[in-house]
């Protein structure tokens, strides 16, 4: 059995605060070991990555006049992988911000500004009517120009069904009636953080697309994505046990003895995999973990 001297969780942990201070700043270090994990995959959800996405517009699209010139050079960045974060609200430059609209639904609003807001925020002007659009890793769905603050005009999620159902099945529920809500009402559940499901017009019942909040106002999204993480970072030493076969022999290669403690360190997480470095050895190498959590992968 290799004897191993590793601290997996707070390698882990360095990873993701470092990410953090690059893109977040100075209120980083103030975050606590317990809510790092969770804000960190929040972040992923507030800021979409700077790549390249397939646009589609909805059926009743309409662009007001005066917001065509800046909807016409948003259209331009999403398709050809311009940062969208400076159309993002300003309080998403802050982690603890809350968003009842990408909450529930999934959704982020956009400035359509051409030149920048004054100040130094790095955002584009700030525009009356706002762009709603629920982005993902590769699309981006645009729903319609909405007035500031209607956040809970249920026509948002009418449009997404309408239009691309495909993209939200996942997020449908059968056997459940859901709520026919106000917007006062909805508005009211989200300022307590709870939220119902919802009933499309044709009857299709939906979850909270956006992953929804738990009771603390955090995202449930990241809270389950950070609990599975660490359980399968815990059980990483395990693994590493088991599969020691295949880095064993490129260690001795290099000197290792069996009675040999062997310092490892945690580097990154792939889309499939946990990769460890052997420092000592100038051995770096993945384990993949069966029945895992958070990569999903299934037990034999």
């Amino acid at each position: 059995m290799v004897k191993l001297k590793a601290n997996f969780k707070a390698d882990l942990l360095a990873m993701a605060r470092r990410y953090l201070a690059a893109d977040w700043g100075p209120k980083v270090p103030q975050l606590s070991d317990d809510d790092l994990l969770i804000r960190f995959f929040d972040s992923l959800r507030r800021r979409p990555a700077v790549v390249p996405r397939r646009l589609w517009v909805a059926d009743d699209f309409n662009c007001p006049p005066d917001q065509v010139a800046g909807w016409t050079a948003l259209q331009k960045k999403v398709v050809e992988g311009g940062d969208l974060r400076p159309h993002l609200s300003r309080k998403h430059s802050a982690l603890d911000a809350l968003d009842g609209l990408l909450n529930e639904w999934g959704v982020h609003h956009l400035h359509l500004g051409i030149g920048p807001a004054p100040g130094a925020s790095g955002h584009v002007q700030r525009s009356g009517p706002v762009l709603f659009a629920r982005i993902t890793g590769e699309d981006f769905y645009a729903i319609n120009i909405y007035p500031h603050g209607a956040w809970e005009n249920s026509n948002v999620l009418e449009s997404l069904h309408r239009n691309w159902p495909d993209s939200i099945k996942n997020y449908r529920l059968k056997g459940v009636q859901g709520e026919p809500l106000s917007e006062m009402e909805r508005r009211n559940l989200r300022k307590v953080n709870a939220q119902a499901a919802t009933t499309t017009a044709d009857g299709t019942v939906y979850m909270a697309i956006g992953g929804g909040v738990a009771s603390s106002g955090t995202s449930a999204d990241a809270v389950r994505l950070a609990d599975m993480l660490s359980s399968d970072i815990a059980r990483l030493p395990m693994a590493i046990e088991e599969q020691a076969e295949k880095f064993l022999p490129h260690l001795r290669a290099r000197g290792y003895t069996d009675q040999a403690e062997i310092v490892a360190a945690l580097v990154a997480i792939t889309s499939d995999a946990f990769q460890v470095d052997l420092p000592d050895y100038g051995v770096r190498f993945n384990v993949q973990l069966e029945g895992g959590c958070f990569h999903r992968r299934p037990s034999p």
